[in-house]
């Protein structure tokens, strides 16, 4: 239900940077995709329906080589008459009710408002991120190689958790913020914790309270 809102909204929005070539009367725009095992420019190129040359060029390299966990630029080719949408995305009350207690878990009650939004705006992020799964509960519980991706998942916190009315109000908030938001936030960790090196090289786009925010 959410990818379908989201696929009206015009990439150019959420694109972490522009690439300039034109293809016929299509621009074409970047985004970011985390390596994973057992990839290769070949298949990459032909997830994204682009080419291995156009990949190696954006991302300036010369050896077939590609890592697992290194982050490579992607192009993705939007319609130039495309219309951009502003309207607030809809979500489910099950939905809604599982970003503001991922919100709370993660937030509590020591981190300002905006951090709280900013959290909600990270979900929604990834679930218009096609490095990301393509739904508000696939991204919560996504899984990773040491469990999931989010801390409260993996201790089993997340389904204890009672949401406040701050909570809600930060994901309404994000929902009407996300159409138009430029940040693009994907990530977030505490700088005094995080010892995640890959985590630490992502480019921060806010610093919020205790939380570092990077796409």
């Amino acid at each position: 239900m959410m990818k379908k809102v989201f696929s009206t909204l015009a990439v150019v929005c959420c694109m972490v940077g522009a690439f300039t070539a034109q293809q016929g009367n299509a621009a074409t725009t970047y985004t970011y995709y985390k390596v994973q095992k057992g990839d290769s420019f070949y298949k990459i190129a032909k997830k994204y329906k682009t080419t291995i040359s156009t990949i190696k060029t954006l991302n300036k390299r010369k050896s077939d080589q590609i890592f697992a966990g290194e982050t490579l630029k992607v192009p993705v080719t939007v319609k130039a008459t495309k219309t951009v949408s502003t309207a607030k995305p809809s979500i489910t009350a099950e939905e809604r009710k599982l970003m503001a207690q991922l919100v709370q878990a993660e937030t509590g009650s020591s981190e300002p408002f905006a951090g709280k939004v900013e959290v909600a705006l990270v979900i929604l992020n990834r679930v218009k991120s096609p490095a990301f799964p393509n739904s508000i509960k696939g991204v919560i519980y996504q899984k990773t190689k040491t469990g999931y991706a989010f801390v409260p998942v993996k201790t089993g916190k997340l389904t204890r958790i009672q949401p406040t009315k701050q909570d809600y109000a930060a994901v309404d908030e994000a929902l009407a913020l996300f159409p138009k938001d430029r940040r693009g936030s994907l990530y977030f960790y505490n700088p005094k914790i995080t010892k995640d090196k890959w985590i630490l090289s992502r480019p921060v786009t806010i610093r919020i309270g205790h939380h570092v925010f990077a796409k």
